[in-house]
């Protein structure tokens, strides 16, 4: 694949070519464009920009609250790297312009990234009608990008790899560097708001401090409160990363666990199944979080870890528990279908299994889990991990150094 992507250009005196697949009513497909048009001198390669219309059909999940969410998420992401702010939605006939208006243009970043400006700006002083060539041309490039085995916009193909979004341009310049494609690490890529703590393997996440049971917990302190799923790599990555924050902030952090996507009868494509697990194991190798492979809980195994958390939580050990739950799904290989495995669990954190069971047929798991639900969807969110503290909520694990400097702002205030 190297040897296609890289190799023969370099020989043949070309640059290396990469794909953008940008969506004009995007918010996340205007901060890339920006990004990319920003550091393009950087690189010793050529961008091939494609319009397409957005995601593809049957992908997004409540399209109205995804919506909402992307202008917000989109819009921190502004105010991290310094890119132009989304204050108001582009109007139709803004959107129909500046597709029509980017055929006329030399397929680059910069002439990408001004008809971007101009559309989320409504800057057009004439408007231009919809036309059957841009329609297909649209279509065209959709059907290209599921032909290369992916669903969404704002997303970069290189070298038979996806990157999505700004956040995963550190990945890409990594490789860049190897291919000695560009002349050094941009800072602006690279500088992106770590967080103050460190995630330090392999000591780290063994040791976990009780939160439960920390004195420097008050009932004064609002609690980080996280919205999870066993079987979303995100969520066990978020969730590490939560404790730790957790621990960094002396906080309590609260656990609510939701069903799976599939297990609430909603769509998952094996095309973004498969796009989650790849980029989740490479932010994990990142972050020097274990993972190692997936064992697949959906259904029964789901159940049984629902079934006992409650009973785990009531003994000051949420945390511990759940993140075993994860270690066995995504490092050691446990299959949490087989009873006997949850019981080696909860030996492991000296609790009682027959205990457990006598309280959740008293307390059946499926109310508490519909109490999630609700929970997250009052937070205009519907997937996982989210977070909330206090006022504010984020989805997904890299929004947690927004979620940091929200706590470490709201103590010092």
């Amino acid at each position: 694949m190297i040897f296609r992507y890289f190799l023969i250009g370099r020989f043949l005196g070309r640059k290396s070519k990469a794909e953008v697949y940008l969506s004009l009513n995007d918010p996340h497909s205007f901060m890339l464009v920006q990004m990319l048009s920003r550091l393009e001198t950087n690189y010793h390669l050529k961008f091939k920009v494609l319009f397409i219309w957005g995601t593809l059909p049957g992908i997004t999940i409540c399209p109205k609250l995804y919506r909402q969410w992307a202008i917000k998420d989109a819009n921190l992401t502004a105010a991290q790297f310094n890119l132009i702010e989304i204050k108001d939605e582009p109007t139709s006939a803004s959107l129909t312009t500046g597709q029509q208006a980017w055929q006329l243009q030399v397929n680059n970043i910069a002439n990408a990234e001004q008809i971007f400006i101009n559309t989320w700006g409504n800057k057009f002083e004439e408007h231009f009608q919809t036309s059957t060539p841009t329609i297909n041309h649209q279509v065209k490039n959709q059907l290209r990008l599921k032909a290369k085995g992916h669903y969404a916009p704002a997303s970069i193909f290189f070298a038979g790899t996806w990157y999505v979004g700004v956040e995963r341009l550190y990945h890409f310049e990594r490789v860049l560097k190897e291919l000695l494609l560009i002349d050094e690490l941009s800072e602006v890529f690279m500088t992106t708001q770590p967080l103050s703590y460190a995630v330090k393997p392999p000591s780290f996440p063994d040791k976990i401090v009780d939160m439960h049971a920390s004195k420097a917990v008050t009932e004064s302190v609002a609690p980080i409160v996280i919205y999870l799923s066993l079987r979303s790599p995100y969520s066990y990555l978020g969730f590490v990363k939560a404790i730790a924050l957790a621990e960094q902030c002396q906080v309590e952090l609260v656990i609510k666990p939701i069903l799976p996507l599939l297990m609430r009868g909603a769509p998952m494509p094996v095309v973004k199944q498969k796009y989650i697990y790849l980029d989740a194991f490479r932010e994990a190798k990142k972050l020097g979080i274990e993972f190692t492979g997936f064992t697949d809980p959906l259904g029964v195994g789901v159940i049984n870890a629902y079934r006992l958390f409650a009973w785990a939580q009531q003994q000051g050990k949420a945390v511990e528990y759940m993140l075993a739950c994860f270690k066995a799904i995504y490092v050691k290989g446990i299959d949490l279908a087989n009873h006997e495995n949850l019981e080696d669990i909860f030996k492991e954190l000296s609790l009682n299994i027959e205990d457990a069971y006598a309280f959740q047929a008293q307390h059946d798991w499926q109310q508490w889990a519909d109490l999630n639900q609700i929970d997250l969807t009052n937070l205009n969110l519907w997937g996982v991990p989210s977070f909330s503290y206090g006022n504010v909520s984020y989805w997904g694990q890299d929004r947690i150094p927004a979620l940091e400097k929200e706590i470490n702002y709201l103590r010092d205030n």
